[in-house]
């Protein structure tokens, strides 16, 4: 791999790698970047392998000699704002009243970090509210004209970024900075990232789905909320500013106006705002389709008037924080235009239109849809297929790209990966491109089992939770607990966790409970004398490394196909119909593939690593498609029973080769 990372590097090509855990992977792309002679981004989908490059990789690498200079960087939303926690301090204000006192946490450790890095506060709940208020957006940055200019946080770790060899950044920084510098309505010059000749993919399976968030809109009712905080602040006391006073204080009552109004656009709405209780089958997400926002026009275009007008009342003033105010009313306008009938100039995603031109709504190869998630109102504008994104946006205009994971092959071929992210099409492959296929050193026959019970039911009969929970119960015991439980639904998680968390001798663990760290560390703390059990849904199926005697159970609940009634991949499913393809065969279970591969992932991390992984899908081994999921899967030992369960896991380990 190594190898072939170098000649790819050295040569302008494309590579395309799946290389199994235990591979060594990130040192066989490390090591030729760092002596490439070329400025390298690594970009990673989870914090867990940025921490292992930063703790782990990295050090080796200089024990051994190599002396390239090597930067972390991380989003900006990651890192303290000093000028935004200093006015936040004069008045501050929470979403709920238990979160005053963790403020405290916060405030002490603003005295004293040399990073500002949001990761040292991972005993603070993810939602706290005040992390939106004290930390950096790119809204908000006043750049060289911020009286902590010099200390700030963002800048000290762009500077080192732009002094190094080898940039380690995330997919979404990636492509938030791709998406920035390449839009034709975009600043080049605003793009965080230093200049680059090549980029590095690890867990490359991510590519996609970040890209298409990045490549989109995403307007929520709360940045209506806080533009309008932020324009009071900013216009407080400018007698020459009444009249844009005014205006700010009323964007509060027509952001929420609209919002509300869109939230009763959605299905099953029935005229209630998103406020409201949802019903038990009611999807958190769904579809615009065209027409469908028509009933809340007169209340997007009463906040485009009143942005617009703001924008207009403090343009051309002299204060950097007026005009970063008037940027932010003009971009929130152009978006809403996104949602409405007719357009309004480009955005700098790559959902572009000028006047007159077809709007989103009546365009295909654009999804709108909508989310209620915390309390907050989204609408999304997505691209339809991130594939020709890519190759204009970063095939085009840098020459080598590597993609690895220890998840991209189904069926034993990278095809679908490469026609997902734009390296092939159905004729072959687009670029210059190399394929590998590096099997794991790890013996899974010897060390692991795939348990697929004969009796379960179908995951869409009344019953399943209640079958699941008898089935983990028997399982459980064969491994004294030591389990993470995976589900592909918080409902499943919350009734299977319920129903056996009172009997459970060991350690009960649920997602949502804690902050994942903390979760996290609980599982693994003293395995021989407190064992644990985690029950836990997506966030827990990749990017969580636990080694040894903490884990020897793996369960997943249902195959883990994406929901069709999700807007992109309804969309996704009805243009491979379109287009004469089975989109069954063609996309949904290759995706069900790489997910269900992610998942067993968690099981063997280290090679004296031992366990089971057990699917209680009964459709796995009863339907066609069970037999293209389970080629995709390491070859473990196939158990149909816990009693054969019980004989794998008691049986005598032999020592691995280490």
């Amino acid at each position: 791999m190594a190898e072939a990372v170098s000649s790819a590097l050295a040569q302008g090509r494309a590579l395309a790698v799946e290389a199994g855990t235990g591979t060594g992977k990130t040192l066989a792309y490390l090591v030729p970047a760092a002596r490439s002679g070329l400025k390298v981004i690594v970009s990673t989908a989870t914090k867990t392998l940025q921490e292992q490059l930063a703790d782990k990789d990295v050090p080796l690498l200089r024990a051994l000699g190599i002396k390239a200079r090597f930067a972390f960087l991380k989003g900006r939303q990651n890192y303290l704002c000093l000028l935004r926690k200093e006015q936040f301090d004069k008045a501050p204000t929470f979403e709920r009243r238990d979160e005053a006192p963790l403020y405290g946490k916060l405030d002490e450790w603003a005295q004293r970090t040399a990073t500002g890095d949001r990761a040292e506060l991972a005993d603070l709940p993810e939602g706290f509210s005040a992390f939106r208020e004290v930390f950096s957006t790119a809204e908000t940055c006043t750049g060289q004209k911020c009286p902590h200019y010099d200390d700030c946080f963002v800048f000290k770790m762009r500077k080192v970024a732009s002094e190094a060899d080898v940039v380690v950044v995330n997919h979404h920084l990636f492509f938030a900075d791709l998406a920035l510098r390449t839009s034709s309505a975009g600043d080049a010059g605003a793009a965080v990232l230093p200049r680059y000749d090549a980029v590095i993919f690890d867990e490359a399976h991510a590519v996609e789905e970040v890209a298409t968030e990045n490549f989109g809109v995403q307007l929520g009712s709360f940045r209506v909320g806080e533009l309008g905080r932020d324009a009071a602040r900013v216009l407080a006391g400018r007698a020459e500013l009444s009249a844009a006073r005014d205006l700010a204080a009323r964007l509060g009552t027509v952001g929420r106006a609209f919002f509300e109004a869109a939230s009763r656009c959605r299905p099953a709405a029935k005229g209630r705002p998103w406020g409201g209780e949802r019903s038990a089958g009611e999807s958190d997400r769904w579809p615009i389709p065209p027409g469908s926002l028509d009933p809340a026009e007169p209340e997007r275009e009463a906040l485009i008037e009143v942005l617009r007008a703001l924008a207009a009342q403090i343009s051309g003033s002299a204060d950097e924080e007026v005009n970063l105010l008037e940027r932010r009313c003009s971009t929130l306008a152009a978006e809403l235009s996104l949602f409405g009938r007719r357009s309004a100039g480009a955005l700098r995603s790559d959902i572009e239109y000028d006047e007159g031109e077809a709007p989103p709504q009546e365009r295909t190869d654009v999804v709108l849809w909508g989310e209620s998630r915390l309390g907050h109102l989204f609408l999304h504008a997505s691209p339809l297929d991130v594939a020709s994104i890519l190759q204009d946006r970063l095939y085009d205009r840098i020459g080598p790209v590597v993609f690895t994971s220890a998840t991209l092959a189904v069926d034993g071929s990278l095809d679908f990966f490469a026609r997902r992210v734009g390296l092939a099409d159905a004729e072959g492959p687009l670029f210059p491109l190399d394929v590998k296929v590096l099997p794991s050193p790890f013996d899974y026959r010897q060390n692991a089992a795939l348990y697929v019970p004969r009796t379960m039911p179908d995951p869409l009969e009344d019953g399943f939770a209640e079958a699941v929970a008898d089935e983990l119960r028997a399982l459980l015991t064969v491994t004294s607990g030591r389990a993470f439980v995976l589900f592909t639904s918080l409902r499943n998680m919350r009734k299977v966790h319920d129903l056996l968390a009172p009997e459970l001798p060991w350690q009960v663990l649920l997602q949502g409970e804690r902050p994942k760290a903390q979760l996290l560390r609980s599982f693994r703390e003293k395995p021989s004398v407190r064992p644990s059990v985690l029950f836990a849904s997506q966030s827990f199926w990749e990017g969580v490394d636990v080694q040894g005697d903490a884990l020897s159970l793996v369960v997943i609940d249902k195959l883990p196909f994406a929901s069709p009634q999700e807007p992109l991949v309804q969309a996704r499913i009805e243009r491979l119909r379109s287009q004469g393809e089975d989109p069954f065969d063609a996309f949904q279970v290759p995706q069900a593939a790489l997910a269900l591969k992610q998942g067993f992932g968690r099981l063997i991390r280290h090679a004296q690593d031992r366990g089971i992984v057990a699917v209680l899908d009964s459709r796995l081994s009863r339907r066609a498609y069970g037999k293209r999921l389970l080629q995709s899967l390491p070859p473990a030992r196939l158990l149909r029973s816990v009693e054969e369960a019980r004989a794998f896991f008691s049986a005598p380990h032999p020592t691995a080769a280490m």
